[in-house]
């Protein structure tokens, strides 16, 4: 058992722990073979020694080579040759007890090979020493015999000091591997712990990650809304310039025909049918953009109601049909006779059909245009399908994208913006409905959608519906509807701008105006709502009228915000009134009215040479006695007024040098010109530039509890982090 320990009983992993390397042995050999290398030269007869030399180089350089190419055997090599190399020294050096020396051959099997290989090599030189005749090896059977006895004590001594280590090895690879299992066992009842440790970091990685993303998401998507309010500003702002020329020119002509003369020439009727063309062209994309606009913002809110079909659609055919009748196109109509109310907004969806019916018109020039109406389980679905050139495969997918109108050229000579269908299908998606097309190159397009259909509640019976002869009594009660009522909301605001506003987020809130606080409590007295919303312009006026609400209203939650007039910005910087284009005549006649001046001198800042032209016209056309003055710059304006001061100036806002408010604060800062009456006359409409309060504010009654006011920071803190 213990040889079998000492022979097995070290593992791989500790027996490469107990061998040693080669390498320093080897020069055990070399150096002591090089040295007698040298002392054979100085002796007489130095043959035998010089072949020992060398015979030690050439085994310390072989076994130097195999223990780089194959350990084992280069250091089986190295002992088997340091025994023969012992007893060739012995054969030629006549040195009593050299021959003991091949004990290091045994001692070094032990740390270079293994400890069995110890037994081995004396088991090796025991025979080689007891096969050789004595007069070879050039010693007696005494020194023999001591080298031999001295070899296997060694092996013994070894195997003595070897065995601890071994049991110790065995202990210790065997702890270890209990160990590890028990480590194993550890590992294998908390995998779940760690597995859901792991969850929770990578969760807390992610969240991170996510948290990071949405703060840049956000950054972007405010970025992207402030960038698309500037692209729908600038291009309102040029769609409506073109547009005031045209409506302005229609406007003269028709109300004030004297301008042009006692009688209008045949040409100027054909000019006007294209001025009238072209308006309608313009105010239609401007519409369009608009929408668009409001529509992706989340600013359109649609007012839903019960609708009769039938009504909403033949409105919209009153207005397409004088062009199917122009071009001899039929019109086909198919409603069923019994078609349920559909509660949805009656504006967006005749918007909505009036649009398929005319680009149905427009690009069918030959045959006819069918309206189909049908019920589809819970949806009303309407299909408008013409004999027109039709729509190719690849355009189908993209058509309902914005500015697009596929790529046929009969398409393209039809002009338009692009923009119909993409608002038309998402005013569809906002009601819940889908809208969707089917056509074919050369055989027609069907362009259909749908809406859910909500049956209206059935009319309450009278009174008289309890009498009744055959009268049972019911074993259970039928559940009531579920009647959601409407949320009512007073809003105190002497603006009276900002219910319409607020109208347009939500269609599930009842807006009810009023000028001042004691009409809202009188309202709040005839019909409770849920909140009072006070408005005022400036901030600082908002804590007198919330301490006056919660005095009058002290059972009612107040709310306060400040936004200020939209025409307040003009108002503040000196001007007298705002007017928008494209402007008609009858509006600036209204001004000149309220200001009174019928006589005197009017100068027309613009540094649009039409709208010049224009506005002289309409003010000569409102005052004949007016002496009108241009200036294409701010910089002309400013010379106009150190020449002659006019007595009213119609301004615009846009100019490329100095705009108009710059031109207002400059007639501020001079005494002379500050009281000229002012009238902004600009494309910039105020209405499309998001409105933004200052503040806000709640309280109630005798106030806000602790926990009342713990709620409402944090609702209101999580509210107001998160984008538009």
């Amino acid at each position: 058992m213990e040889m079998h320990q000492i022979v097995h009983g070290v593992t791989p992993e500790f027996r490469s722990e107990f061998q040693v390397s080669l390498k320093p042995f080897i020069l055990l050999i070399l150096l002591p073979g090089a040295f007698l290398g040298l002392e054979a030269w100085s002796l007489p007869e130095p043959s035998g020694l010089l072949n020992l030399a060398l015979l030690s180089v050439v085994v310390s350089v072989v076994a130097w080579c195999l223990d780089d190419w194959k350990p084992l055997v280069g250091r089986w090599f190295y002992v088997l040759w340091l025994t023969l190399v012992v007893v060739l020294a012995r054969a030629y050096l006549p040195l009593a007890g050299l021959l003991s020396l091949i004990a290091l051959a045994t001692a070094l099997a032990t740390p270079l090979i293994s400890l069995p290989a110890a037994g081995l090599v004396a088991l090796g030189q025991t025979i080689l020493l007891c096969g050789l005749p004595a007069h070879v090896i050039g010693a007696d059977a005494g020194e023999i015999a001591t080298a031999l006895v001295l070899s296997w004590l060694l092996v013994g001594a070894l195997v003595a000091s070897y065995l601890p280590i071994v049991r110790v090895s065995r202990w210790s690879w065997d702890y270890y591997r209990r160990t590890l299992a028990l480590l194993e066992e550890a590992r294998g009842r908390q995998v779940k712990l760690k597995q859901a440790l792991a969850d929770l970091t990578y969760a807390n990685r992610q969240l991170a990650l996510v948290n990071e993303k949405l703060a840049a998401a956000r950054l972007m998507a405010e970025q992207a809304q402030r960038t698309k309010a500037a692209f729908v500003a600038n291009v309102s702002h040029e769609f409506r310039t073109p547009l005031n020329m045209i409506i302005g020119l229609i406007d003269l002509v028709t109300e004030s025909p004297e301008v042009y003369g006692p009688k209008l020439p045949a040409a100027l009727h054909q000019d006007l049918e294209i001025v009238r063309r072209n308006c309608e062209h313009l105010a239609s994309m401007i519409n369009d953009v608009l929408d668009l606009s409001q529509i992706e913002a989340g600013r359109l809110a649609l007012h839903k109601e019960w609708v009769d079909w039938r009504e909403v659609i033949d409105r919209a055919l009153q207005i397409v049909r004088p062009l199917l009748v122009k071009k001899r196109i039929a019109l086909h109509v198919s409603i069923p006779e019994v078609l349920p109310l559909v509660y949805c907004d009656r504006t967006r969806i005749r918007q909505v059909i009036l649009n398929l019916l005319s680009n149905a018109a427009r690009f069918t020039h030959e045959g006819s245009i069918t309206v189909t109406v049908r019920t589809e389980s819970q949806f009303v679905v309407i299909s408008v399908r013409d004999t027109g050139p039709g729509i190719s495969a690849e355009d189908v997918s993209r058509i309902f994208e914005p500015f697009r109108q596929g790529s046929f050229q009969r398409r393209r000579e039809q002009g338009g913006s692009g923009l119909g269908l993409c608002i038309s299908k998402q005013f569809v998606e906002l009601h819940g409905g889908k809208m969707w097309l089917q056509s074919e190159l050369g055989h027609g397009s069907t362009f259909s959608f749908r809406i859910p259909m909500c049956s209206p509640a059935d009319p309450v019976a009278g009174a008289y519906r309890w009498i009744s002869g055959d009268w049972e009594e019911r074993p259970s009660y039928a559940e009531p509807p579920d009647a959601r009522l409407e949320q009512r909301m007073v809003v105190c605001d002497a603006t009276g701008e900002l219910q319409p506003i607020l109208s347009r987020y939500t269609d599930h809130v009842e807006f009810v105006t009023v000028a001042d606080v004691e009409a809202a409590a009188r309202e709040m007295h005839a019909c409770p709502a849920q909140a009072v919303l006070l408005n005022a312009p400036a901030p600082e006026r908002l804590l007198d009228l919330a301490e006056r609400a919660r005095v009058a209203i002290p059972d009612t939650p107040i709310l306060g915000c400040s936004l200020p007039a939209r025409t307040q910005p003009a108002l503040l910087a000196g001007a007298t009134a705002y007017l928008l284009k494209p402007l008609r005549r009858a509006e600036l006649a209204a001004v000149l009215d309220r200001l009174d001046l019928r006589e005197g001198t009017v100068l027309v800042v613009d540094d649009d040479g039409d709208a010049l032209q224009l506005l002289q016209r309409m003010l000569l056309a409102c005052s004949p006695t007016l002496e009108v003055r241009t200036a294409a710059s701010a910089g002309h304006a400013l010379e106009e007024f150190r020449r002659s001061p006019p007595d009213l100036l119609l301004l615009d806002i846009v100019m490329e040098d100095v705009d108009g408010w710059g031109v207002l604060e400059i007639m501020r800062r001079e005494e002379r010109w500050r009281d000229i009456p002012v009238v902004v006359v600009s494309a910039q409409d105020v209405q499309d530039q998001p409105l933004m309060s200052q503040v806000f504010f709640a309280t109630m009654g005798q106030g806000l509890s602790i926990n009342k006011l713990l709620h409402c920071s944090r609702a209101v803190s999580t509210l107001l982090t998160q984008p538009d």
